[in-house]
């Protein structure tokens, strides 16, 4: 009997202790939890502010441009409005929600950049503002303020601790409204506004046009996008929904990490990894040959790195495809880099995916010494090289591409090689976080 209860005394002790420990164990990742949300509760603070910063600068831009008039007046204004509108846009991009919620948002954002870009190279051609120009800008510059607004109204909110992104289930305190409603009525602001026709040199008109990449493809069953999604995804469990529209496509979600697969082909059209980096332990120069093996494995072939920007501790990359010596730049994909580990944190192929096919490329008719008596004499020439871009019209245009100094900028002048007609001319920003063309 004695035996049988120390016996069970034992037990008794040890389960009470496992239970304690078990109990300490909850709440230690119940605490742990919590202290990751407010921290990343913090970073969502934060990103929304320097959106807010950004899109009030825009609007400032936008209403600059309705008074401008000179080549280098315009030129500037194109750099302010495409990198204001750039780094909105990738702010907007960092915040929790779905990569197509906030859509004709970003869309709006990356319009106004290459609005402006488009207006700059035609003044730099010698040519005048048409009356739908300033028409244009000014409908951009409404619909700026209307997003100003919109965000200054929910930046004073958020401050006043009446929203939040602190998710429902750990620590959401009643009273306060979900960052997410807020977003989405933002959007919703969005609703009507029109695509613009001007999408800029290296930009084609993605909803004008149809994919020629998957025309005639297969398509992939949902069963068959979650195997794709699993090499990015892990075994994790994920949510899977379709996105209708041009390019159809499959979303799949697990945890922090968003990936899409054309419905026609099964090609990989998004990447996206929800994860806070600002480390650099590793260059530029190592990220882009990480991006280059991410490429390669993933089907895209003969990719040439063209510009990059540093964004904290990541670096986007953009590259082109390269065929017969020519970049062709409608041929576009992204990719984003973590430089604390060279963890691939984001990538974007809809460029390529609309546009990818093989060119008959012409033999030039204007020589490469005819190329450079075409352009201005101020331009002190550096390196010439051949490329393939996009034209307004949505066709093409084969160009001796021509790398340049005047007065201490640094300019790409594209002359048609059948017409000798400078068909585009771009401004390099060069900087220690990168290299962008406006």
């Amino acid at each position: 009997m004695m035996l049988e209860f120390i016996k069970n005394r034992r037990q008794t002790v040890i389960l009470s202790t496992l239970l304690v420990l078990v109990s300490i164990f909850a709440v230690s990742q119940y605490n742990r939890a919590r202290r990751l949300i407010y921290l990343r509760d913090i970073e969502y603070n934060r990103v929304f502010s320097e959106l807010t910063e950004y899109v009030d600068d825009l609007e400032i831009s936008l209403l600059k441009g309705q008074v401008v008039s000179t080549t280098d007046q315009m030129a500037k204004l194109s750099a302010d409005l495409y990198s204001q509108a750039s780094a909105a846009k990738a702010n907007l991009a960092l915040l929790p929600m779905d990569g197509h919620a906030l859509s004709k948002t970003s869309e709006f954002l990356s319009q106004v950049g290459e609005y402006a870009h488009t207006v700059s190279g035609k003044m730099l051609r010698g040519e005048k503002m048409s009356e739908k120009e300033l028409k244009t800008m000014q409908e951009l510059l409404v619909y700026a303020d209307t997003l100003k607004k919109s965000l200054d109204e929910t930046l004073i909110s958020m401050r006043d601790g009446q929203v939040s992104f602190e998710k429902e289930g750990l620590g959401f305190r009643g009273g306060k409204v979900a960052m997410t409603s807020e977003l989405m009525a933002l959007e919703e602001e969005f609703h009507n506004y029109p695509s613009l026709i001007y999408d800029g040199p290296f930009s084609q008109h993605l909803s004008l046009r149809e994919s020629v990449m998957t025309r005639g493809k297969a398509e992939i069953s949902e069963k068959q996008a979650r195997n794709l999604a699993k090499k990015f995804t892990g075994k994790e469990e994920t949510s899977i929904s379709f996105v209708n529209g041009k390019l159809p496509a499959y979303s799949i979600k697990s945890n922090n990490t968003t990936v899409e697969f054309t419905k026609n082909g099964g090609i990989l059209l998004l990447l996206m990894k929800d994860r806070y980096t600002d480390e650099e332990k590793i260059s530029v120069k190592d990220a882009s040959k990480i991006a280059i093996k991410f490429l390669l494995e993933n089907g895209f072939n003969n990719m040439r790195e063209s510009y990059y920007e540093k964004q904290g501790g990541s670096v986007v990359i953009n590259y082109a495809y390269e065929q017969d010596g020519y970049t062709v730049f409608p041929d576009l994909v992204k990719v984003k880099v973590a430089l604390d580990n060279g963890e691939i944190l984001g990538f974007e192929s809809r460029g390529y995916v609309m546009n990818h096919t093989y060119r008959n490329i012409p033999e030039e008719k204007i020589t490469k010494e005819e190329a450079l008596s075409n352009v201005s004499s101020h331009l002190d020439a550096q390196e010439v090289s051949h490329a393939i871009i996009p034209l307004e019209d949505g066709s093409e245009a084969p160009c001796w591409q021509i790398k340049g100094v005047v007065a201490n900028k640094h300019f790409l002048m594209y002359v048609n090689t059948q017409t000798g007609f400078t068909e585009d001319v771009q401004i390099l920003l060069e900087s220690e976080n990168g290299t962008l063309a406006v």
